[in-house]
């Protein structure tokens, strides 16, 4: 089965309709079901409008955003994600590492740096059917882990100057990985690449051999009787602008800001990129301002404008009112 869209909004949408029609009840280690009875190819032809902006899913643009620097630095520790999602230890089998990590494998896992040379591969020759990311060890077969690679390989290929990336996975979850975290990590690597090669950003594929969605984990079944329009999200709606992922300087620059940008998120040093400084920073204070009691609403103030800033104000919105009705009740309550 093929599933062709515009961007991870369109995505969201379309891939209800097409389990709707067409998926079979089946049972998981997680629980029950629905999947698709084949496997799946999705492409998204504007892979950069990758924030996923429905209030349903209500997709954490922080953790996502600062999960895709932590995998380009190339890290596997599970302190630098902790500070933006307190479930993410769960994860890992130790509360230090993890197995899995795309990053860590893509750029440390296997002794040699896979991202560098993709990019070395492609600038000597953009015809090469050769420029793989190996993400499945095979040394996770019959391992005991909490963490085992659902994504398996990236191959990125030059096609009429535009990066197209492809990325095969053998199990994902739609409303949870599929069209929200993984899209977000996928493109932006593919966005960094086709930057550092000099290129357009192509097509983004994904070929899914297990693509289901769990009836009982979340409130998702509900978009199978009537899935989210695809016209209310705001790449549709008005002038959101994507945000480019590298905006000045060089690719070997942006990674060591990105490497140091993990070291200490909230230090507002100097960066060679002002993607750091305007876009990745704020979103990192904005987390620690509500930790500390406030909205974080003066760092969406310091954001650069785009895609990013809009979907960071409105999950800080979300969650105002959210508090706002929970208080609401607990006065009406004691009253």
């Amino acid at each position: 089965m093929e599933i062709k869209t515009f961007n991870v909004n369109h995505l969201f949408s379309e891939i209800f309709w097409k389990l709707r029609v067409s998926g079979v009840e089946d049972q998981s280690r997680n629980g029950p079901v629905l999947r698709f009875p084949e496997p799946v190819l999705t492409t998204i032809l504007n892979p950069r409008e990758r924030v996923l902006f429905h209030a349903g899913r209500d997709a954490n643009p922080i953790f996502h955003c600062l999960e895709a620097i932590h995998m380009l630095a190339g890290r596997r520790d599970v302190a630098f994600l902790k500070q933006f999602n307190s479930r993410i230890p769960l994860y890992s089998d130790d509360g230090v590492n993890f197995n899995a990590a795309y990053g860590y494998r893509m750029r440390n896992h296997f002794g040699k740096d896979q991202l560098a040379h993709v990019i070395d591969t492609l600038k000597n020759d953009p015809g090469s059917r050769q420029a793989v990311v190996q993400l499945w060890d095979a040394a996770d077969l019959g391992r005991e882990t909490k963490d085992k690679a659902c994504n398996t390989q990236m191959i990125f290929a030059v096609n009429r100057g535009k990066l197209e990336l492809t990325v095969t996975n053998r199990s994902n979850d739609i409303f949870w990985g599929y069209a929200g975290a993984n899209a977000v990590h996928f493109t932006i690597i593919q966005e960094f690449v086709a930057a550092a090669l000099g290129l357009e950003v192509g097509p983004y594929r994904t070929f899914s051999t297990n693509l289901h969605l769990y009836t009982e984990l979340y409130n998702a079944v509900e978009y199978l009787e009537s899935p989210p329009d695809v016209h209310e999200y705001n790449y549709y709606d008005g002038p959101t602008r994507t945000t480019p992922i590298v905006q000045g300087g060089s690719a070997e620059n942006w990674l060591r800001d990105a490497e140091e940008f993990c070291e200490d998120p909230y230090f507002a040093r100097t960066y060679w990129d002002p993607f750091f400084l305007e876009v990745a920073h704020p979103m990192a204070m904005v987390s620690l301002s509500r930790k500390r009691g406030g909205t974080g609403l003066e760092w969406v103030q310091r954001m650069q404008p785009g895609d990013w800033k809009l979907a960071v104000a409105e999950w800080v919105e979300r969650r105002e009112l959210k508090s706002l009705k929970k208080s609401t009740e607990s006065s009406k309550t004691q009253a």
